[in-house]
């Protein structure tokens, strides 16, 4: 989950990365899917359902299968295949899904953030924490970038236009 008070502007999300710990091995992801939703919630709960809000998630990217070759201490991540319309006041949901893989794997940093991660998984047959519905709450957050390509006019400012400076 990101925040609202993160600093993310409106605009179109167009691009989700992680920065890559030490420890990466190549692999491919079976069905792997990004999905992104508004939420009011500041906290996520175990239920993946219940953390919409009321919302509908939007699928933003999918391969069948896609290959991740991250590099240790080094931004790796995807273009989105939809951008993701962000209303720059909400809380956004990110959720990363695929079914099996071929035991690659890519680390990320992460920070202590309480309830903004939850995780669940199937190994063989055996569903943990609940999987698909629900998943198990850790409190951390990965270390993430996201592109938005912002609004050139606020839907608050009355005709007048914004300008980012660098």
């Amino acid at each position: 989950m990101v925040l609202a008070s993160d600093a993310v502007p409106a605009g179109d999300v167009t691009k989700w990365e992680w920065y890559a710990s030490q420890s990466q091995k190549p692999g491919n992801f079976n069905k792997l899917r990004f999905k992104v939703c508004h939420t009011s919630l500041t906290t996520l709960g175990d239920t993946y359902a219940n953390n919409y809000d009321g919302n509908t998630p939007v699928q933003v990217y999918y391969r069948d299968p896609a290959r991740i070759e991250a590099t240790a201490y080094q931004w790796f991540g995807f273009d989105f295949d939809t951008p993701f319309a962000y209303n720059g006041s909400s809380n956004l949901l990110f959720e990363v899904w695929w079914e099996g893989d071929d035991n690659g794997y890519a680390y990320t940093y992460w920070a202590t953030k309480t309830g903004r991660y939850v995780y669940s998984y199937i190994k063989g047959t055996t569903p943990y924490y609940g999987y698909p519905d629900k998943g198990q709450v850790v409190n951390y957050l990965h270390y993430m970038r996201i592109t938005i390509s912002p609004s050139a006019v606020g839907p608050t400012s009355l005709g007048r236009v914004k300008a980012l400076y660098r």
